[in-house]
């Protein structure tokens, strides 16, 4: 199950991949280049997942929110 609400209407979801790492470097470098973390928290991350989401919504701007997971897609 993605973890991924695409709310674009004009965004495949392959789209989305490849923005979502595109993101991933933006916020790295925007960041000072560095962002570290905990093995450990990566897996606190990974549990939340079974609750929550992320929805990105991508038009002239791309806007990404933490969601509760929709029960229709759990």
């Amino acid at each position: 199950m993605s973890k991924i609400l695409n709310l674009s209407e004009n965004t495949t979801d392959e789209d989305l991949r490849h923005l979502t790492t595109l993101l991933l470097y933006h916020l790295v470098e925007k960041s000072g280049g560095q962002i570290q973390f905990k093995l450990e928290d990566a897996h606190h991350v990974r549990e939340s997942l079974t609750t929550k989401m992320v929805q990105m919504q991508v038009g002239d701007e791309i806007r990404l929110r933490i969601i509760n997971r929709l029960p229709e897609l759990s």
